[in-house]
């Protein structure tokens, strides 16, 4: 295999996980949490203590989540570094440039497409896949008098969710406009 295809397929591969995760960052920094909300997820991040009520097991399955947290930024930032170093790579090769964003862009788009579909016509089961993932322990079901559950209830999940499929989806579209924006450039340049 070249070194062009294996750039692209990584490329194809980063891509989508990096949108997926920029958007988590970019929806979660930006959408109104209560106070509660707002110090749990403050503990996620390892920016402060964990100062409300929860139950001893309430308080393990966050501190797993904090765990599960803590490793997505850190693959946030490898992500971001693979396609960074693939476009640094590429800079002064535009036809390149053009082919990584257009196929890491429908890649990203179909990937992600197909997980909003499924999640938007079935959130219940993608809420327990995901859960069985992350949480094979099974410390993740809660009665719905639970502090956890009143302060992160169903409908935050949903609402989250929705709002980083959809910039998922924009960042994707966004790539796959880039690559025929910098196409025309690029053909009108060789004229």
């Amino acid at each position: 295999m070249n070194k062009n295809k294996l750039f692209l397929i990584t490329f194809c591969i980063f891509l989508p996980l990096f949108l997926l995760l920029l958007s988590y960052q970019l929806v979660l920094g930006f959408v109104n949490l209560t106070e509660n909300q707002q110090q749990t997820v403050d503990f996620l991040e390892n920016k402060q203590e964990l100062n409300l009520n929860y139950t001893v097991s309430e308080t393990s399955h966050l501190e797993d989540v904090q765990e599960i947290t803590t490793t997505a930024n850190y693959f946030f930032y490898f992500t971001l570094f693979i396609c960074t170093f693939i476009i640094t790579y590429y800079k002064n090769n535009l036809k390149q440039i053009i082919k990584i964003f257009l196929y890491g862009g429908i890649t990203s788009l179909s990937a992600i497409g197909i997980i909003f579909l499924f999640i938007l016509f079935s959130f219940q089961s993608s809420f327990i896949i995901f859960h069985n993932l992350f949480f094979p322990q099974g410390n993740w079901t809660f009665p719905y008098n639970s502090l956890l559950i009143q302060t992160f209830p169903l409908d935050f999940f949903i609402s989250i969710s929705i709002k980083i499929f959809l910039l998922t989806i924009i960042f994707s579209i966004l790539f796959i406009l880039l690559s025929f924006l910098f196409k025309h450039g690029y053909s009108v340049k060789r004229n």
